[in-house]
């Protein structure tokens, strides 16, 4: 037995003060925590779990007890029911053997109608016969009690046929009709002459069958009813019996819960202490006994020995803090000498780099001039002497000449690393980031490196996902990069091949290099992008390098915000990866059609002073292009053999040609100066040909150039939606590509038709001054009616109006969805001083 003391202080009684919001609400929270802990006790948790398996278990016992109940009762009911029905069926058969053979003796003599007779009073003596029916074996009834018109008439329905079929005595039960009807054959001489059918009602039967269904559910609603009362009494006199167990048990456990709280405060003297209250309300020494008296005996041990080691503890800290400072100390001064030595690694790795080019640069120049000396001065007057030395010689010095050329690049290559190494590290790159196409770095490193798989039976390849947009980086730099990765591939690739990808991929650029060497270790794969660390002695018996080309590729691609990373399996290849963020402005999902498939027009917003302006100020008028000695013709696709294709073959007829990879490219060319015809792609990253169309047709500086689409059939819908009347399908040959710049430029477009919604503007007159400048027709609309009769007669090829109007009047939606001007495009301006 233990027993705890926990001294009690008592404070001397105040004047009561207003209770005021703040406290109510602790008071609150207070009395919700209180509740919270009630819920969490094991008084709580014991007397839910206890009363919970009594309910379940007493619920289980009553429904087993139920359903056995019931199955009893059921089985009661079926042998009753069996028993009548077996009944019935004796009575039925007696009957009819007594039937049988007086209706035998009088079909032998012919007197039907004492069978007729005999019938109706059995029936009417007996309450069991419903009817009788007698029939010969070609189905005529001779007595029918039920339908006496039926006598004399052949029987075809389905019980008929089937009692014809019989043999012996047989019963049938009809349910829908309700009887059960014997079948008895009747001889004549020994011979089959017909059948007696006899219908005996189940009218009782099934009364009492009903009737005994109806005592078993009144015996089984008693039974419920009894077995949930003796349930409830159970689960009440269990309740009483686990709720003062639980109470029993749970209040030692409270107070020892107490003065681990009193514990972790980190109040010693109290937490060793435990108390309770006597009926009275006294405090008194608490008293444990068995498993819990242990468990407080334990807990007063470990609350002693957690004070004695923290006393210590305080004493440790004490002389630690003087450890840790002078240590701390020792560590700052040691590492401000490593990054000394790493300044001077660095400085020292920039200076002999430099050094080391300016002989090697002189190195290099003379050993091509050499080269070049003795292939056109020295060789060609010795190749013809037959000296098999002097032959030998030429071989030896041109292979020495072109061993000191390939060994002075590689050797600018090393230094070239050491050199980018040590810019980076000093942050002094100078990053030429600016808009670029990753096929055309890869197609430039490709290029770069085809003379490395030359000798070998190794095939260098490149794959390119589909509308891939353009992204800013340094370009040198990124075909720095991929050059790297190629080298390092076919390096290690004695024979197979080489694939360069780029693809979009969650959301970035991914560019990746493939090879079918011999792989990397996976505990080698980690050094592989560490400065000086090379796995090439796992690989090849010579590595090459100084370690420095991964590690210089990774810099320069976090740079740019990606990331480089490794895959590979040994004696299966390799595979380098790199990421490229997406441009922000760059939107995958973007395109210039609706899901009903309209065509969608551009609105071009803009100041609508400085257009005043611009118009007043009579901007020039692209000259006809008819009375132009060459015509000017601008090549807007990103496929670089397309565009030199059409190059080509237009430049052979005297056209001036310019070129553009990309929509925005375009678009700056064409603001620059306007050419006189536009051969435009569709399939183009960032900004696709449609979009560059529906910019053009929505800028009244732009509206009368003719376009050529060169795109697939499925495009022509959307080509005819966007105003585009010539298109060029994929593949185009040369004759039609010709024919159709012809036409285009032999045929003077029409007068394009702007209806100008005024608004009440005092400045319609100097709008429709510089567009007629243009050459365009101008009708003016001075209210929202007239303008949408105008659009309807005129159908003109742009619409420019306010936008404030536009959007209180819903001219677009008018105009395009309610009088089919879809065709038609918009020009919306804003006011200065409106948001």
């Amino acid at each position: 037995m233990i027993k705890f003391r926990r001294t009690a202080t008592i404070k001397k009684s105040a004047k009561p003060q207003p209770e005021s919001k703040l406290s109510r609400h602790n008071k609150t929270e207070r009395t919700a925590a209180t509740r919270r802990r009630a819920r969490n006790s094991i008084r709580w948790q014991l007397l839910t779990t206890m009363i919970g398996l009594i309910i379940g278990l007493v619920v289980t016992l009553t429904v087993i007890e139920l359903v056995l109940q019931k199955q009893s009762l059921e089985n009661e009911l079926s042998k009753r029911v069996d028993l009548m029905k077996a009944n019935l069926l004796e009575r039925g058969s007696t009957m009819s053997n007594l039937m049988l053979t007086q209706v035998e003796n009088d079909v032998a003599a012919f007197n039907f109608s004492h069978i007729t007779e005999n019938l109706h009073n059995t029936i009417k003596e007996s309450p069991l016969l419903a009817y009788g029916i007698l029939t010969n074996n070609d189905g005529v009834a001779f007595v029918h009690s039920s339908h006496p018109e039926l006598q004399q008439e052949t029987l075809t329905d389905e019980a008929s046929r089937y009692a014809l079929t019989q043999q012996h005595l047989a019963h049938v039960e009809y349910p829908a009709l309700n009887v059960t009807e014997f079948i008895l054959p009747i001889h004549f001489g020994n011979k089959p002459w017909g059948v007696l059918r006899l219908g005996f009602t189940m009218q009782e039967l099934n009364k009492e069958i009903a009737r005994s269904q109806a005592d078993i559910a009144t015996k089984t609603r008693d039974l419920i009813i009894s077995t949930a009362l003796i349930a409830l009494v159970f689960v009440l006199i269990g309740s009483a019996v686990v709720l003062v167990i639980s109470t029993t048990l749970s209040k030692p456990l409270m107070r020892l819960t107490e003065s681990v709280k009193e514990l972790a405060r980190g109040n010693f003297e109290l937490a060793t202490e435990l108390l309770d209250e006597n009926a009275q309300g006294q405090k008194v020494r608490f008293k444990a006994q068995g498993e819990i008296g242990q468990l407080a005996y334990s807990f007063i041990e470990m609350a002693n020995e957690i004070r004695r080691s923290q006393d210590k503890l305080a004493d440790y800290n004490r002389t630690l803090e003087a450890k840790v400072k002078e240590r701390t100390q020792e560590l700052e001064r040691a590492n401000e000498k490593l990054q000394e030595l790493d300044q001077m690694k660095t400085n020292f790795l920039s200076t002999v780099s430099h050094e080391l080019r300016t002989p090697l640069t002189s190195v290099m120049g003379f050993a091509r001039i050499l080269q070049k000396k003795f292939e056109s001065t020295l060789f060609p007057p010795l190749s013809q002497s037959e000296d098999k030395k002097v032959q030998k010689a030429m071989r030896q010095v041109m292979e020495n000449a072109q061993i000191i050329v390939d060994e002075g690049e590689r050797l600018t290559t090393l230094i070239n690393d050491v050199l980018d190494l040590a810019k980076m590290e000093a942050g002094r790159v100078d990053w030429n980031m600016r808009e670029l196409s990753v096929e055309e770095v890869i197609d430039r490193a490709i290029a770069a490196t085809s003379a490395l798989v030359a000798n070998k039976p190794v095939q260098l390849c490149k794959a390119i996902g589909e509308a891939l947009p353009l992204c800013e980086g340094d370009r040198d730099r990124l075909i720095q990069v991929v050059i790297n990765l190629i080298s390092n591939a076919v390096k290690f690739t004695d024979r197979g091949k080489v694939i360069c990808r780029a693809q979009l991929k969650d959301g970035e650029l991914v560019v990746s290099v493939t090879d079918s060497g011999c792989g990397i270790k996976p505990e080698d794969q980690p050094l592989v992008f560490e400065k000086f660390k090379q796995v090439g002695d796992t690989l090849t018996d010579k590595p090459k390098g100084t370690g420095l080309g991964l590690p210089i590729c990774k810099e320069i691609i976090e740079h740019h915000g990606g990331h480089l990373w490794l895959e590979s399996e040994l004696d299966v290849g390799s595979t380098f990866l790199f990421s490229l963020p997406l441009p922000q402005q760059y939107d995958p999902d973007a395109t210039l059609m609706t899901q009903d498939g309209e065509a969608i027009s551009l609105v071009w917003q803009s100041n609508r002073q400085a257009l005043v302006a611009a118009l007043q100020a009579g901007l020039k008028v692209t000259a006809d292009p008819l009375q132009s000695p060459s015509y000017s013709i601008l090549i807007i696709d990103d496929d670089v053999n397309i565009r030199e294709f059409l190059q080509q073959e237009l430049s052979a007829e005297n056209y001036a040609v310019r070129e553009a990879s990309s929509g925005s490219e375009g678009l700056a060319i064409i603001a620059g100066q306007q050419p006189d015809l536009i051969l435009l792609d569709v399939k183009m990253p960032h900004l696709n040909g449609f979009a560059v169309a529906a910019r053009l047709h929505s800028n009244p500086a732009t509206l009368h150039i003719p376009i050529i689409l060169h795109t697939v059939a499925e495009d022509k819908f959307l080509a005819e939606q966007l105003g585009i009347d010539y298109y060029l399908t994929k593949p185009a040959k040369e004759m039609d590509l010709l024919a159709t710049v012809r036409q285009v430029l032999a045929t003077v477009p029409p007068r394009k038709k702007i209806l100008l919604f005024s608004g009440g503007d005092a400045q319609q007159d100097s709008w429709a001054v510089g567009l007629e400048s243009y050459g365009y027709q101008v009708r003016i609309a001075a209210t929202v009616e007239e303008g949408v009769a105008l659009a309807v007669s005129l159908q003109p090829h742009l619409v420019v109006a306010d936008a404030t109007l536009a959007t209180e009047h819903q001219l677009i939606k008018r105009l395009r969805v309610e009088l089919g001007l879809d065709r038609t495009f918009f020009t919306l301006l804003d006011s200065p001083d409106e948001p």
